[in-house]
């Protein structure tokens, strides 16, 4: 359990200069010569957002060297000083923006950047959790490229009619009866060609950190289930993480199931402890704990992800994870079967832990830097 620890806490180190870095690169972006080619990331000040930023940041020597760019992060909570500022020489913006960010507010800031910097590509980093493209109809015109954590395999699940803002509100809006309306976004067709599946919650600072090493925390497991996660939330929320928690409360007694909250560093050092953890849905699809639990070496049940792309891929049916069905029905099946076989729970997660580790720490970012900032872009990079 020492290394646990020190995993732990050099994670929390690795946050806190991650926050001491953005404090201050306010101050080195001002004496810096900023006339020279550069990379720009204006981002939105959330730890969500920031997961998509930090990889940018921790790679910056990289792309200075492969790219001869520069690296500059700017909040877009700043943008209208931004944009009054002449020294800045972006080839390529890449800019975060709320979900709820209205049409009119878009146009005007996407207008600004491009009368301000005609020739630079703008790449749009979605960091939303939900899995469709509100935006696209907005930001369209604008953009060069969309990054999105996610993306479904059939496309046509973007321009579908939907009870509810969602896929998920949709399902579960149908099962639990909720007051839902009706709701389909516009999706302009050459969006598509601009879409590319991006990183989601890896990159975050603390998660990069845990995995940094070339193997899981292995040992004695005293706890079969985790499964604590909050069932507070909109109606559909509620009711699908309730049904999720009395599943996961309603096994056998001879089980140890832990629920509730804990501190974020004791829930970490409990996940090394735990045979499997359940991850159910969140507002989006994939969720802090799926990552949380592969780091600390623990089995990942989910529902179902088979409808999407996701990278790194960690969802591959019984070989980095366990799916489930939406509505649980054959969790304890499952729960059962594969709690007894701890060889079984250690080939999985080491193959979930591997496909991570080695995302962030043999270079494969790194081609997604390629692409994103090279002068002509692939779709759908894999």
């Amino acid at each position: 359990m020492n290394s646990v620890w020190l995993r732990i806490l050099w994670s929390e180190f690795r946050g806190l200069l991650w926050r001491m870095s953005k404090k201050f690169s306010s101050m080195g972006n001002r004496i810096a010569d900023r006339s020279e080619p550069s990379v720009l990331f204006i981002y939105y000040e959330n730890s969500i957002a920031e997961s998509q930023l930090y990889p940018f940041f921790e790679n910056r020597l990289e792309i200075k060297t492969k790219h001869g760019l520069d690296f500059y992060m700017y909040p877009i909570s700043r943008r209208k000083e931004l944009i009054s500022e002449d020294t800045y020489n972006p080839r390529v913006i890449l800019i975060q923006v709320h979900f709820n960010t209205t049409k009119q507010f878009l146009q005007k800031l996407f207008l600004d950047l491009k009368s301000k910097w005609p020739s630079t590509r703008v790449i749009l980093m979605d960091w939303y959790a939900t899995s469709d493209l509100r935006l696209a109809d907005s930001v369209n015109s604008y953009i060069d490229i969309y990054v999105k954590k996610t993306l479904f395999l059939d496309m046509d699940n973007y321009g579908r009619h939907y009870f509810g803002d969602t896929n998920l509100m949709d399902y579960y809006g149908k099962i639990y009866d909720c007051d839902h309306e009706e709701k389909r976004y516009l999706i302009p067709e050459s969006i598509k060609t601009k879409l590319i599946n991006g990183p989601s919650f890896l990159t975050a600072p603390y998660l990069s950190s845990l995995f940094s090493y070339r193997l899981q925390p292995n040992g004695y497991k005293s706890i079969d289930l985790n499964a604590r996660f909050s069932a507070k939330g909109s109606q559909w929320y509620s009711s699908m993480r309730s049904s999720a928690l009395s599943v996961a409360t309603g096994l056998p007694a001879k089980y140890q199931v832990v629920t509730g909250s804990l501190s974020k560093r004791r829930y970490l050092a409990e996940l090394a402890l735990c045979k499997v953890t359940l991850s159910p849905f969140g507002y989006g699809e994939i969720c802090w704990r799926d990552y949380e639990a592969i780091a600390m070496g623990s089995l990942l049940f989910k529902p179902d992800m088979g409808h999407l792309t996701a990278i790194p891929d960690i969802y591959r049916p019984y070989e980095t994870y366990i799916p489930i069905a939406w509505d649980y029905s054959d969790f304890k099946e499952k729960f059962s079967y594969y709690v007894e076989r701890p060889d079984e729970i250690e080939r999985i997660v080491s193959n979930a832990y591997r496909v991570c580790h080695e995302y962030l720490n043999k270079g494969t970012f790194l081609t997604h830097l390629e692409d994103l900032l090279s002068d002509q872009t692939e779709t759908n990079i894999a």
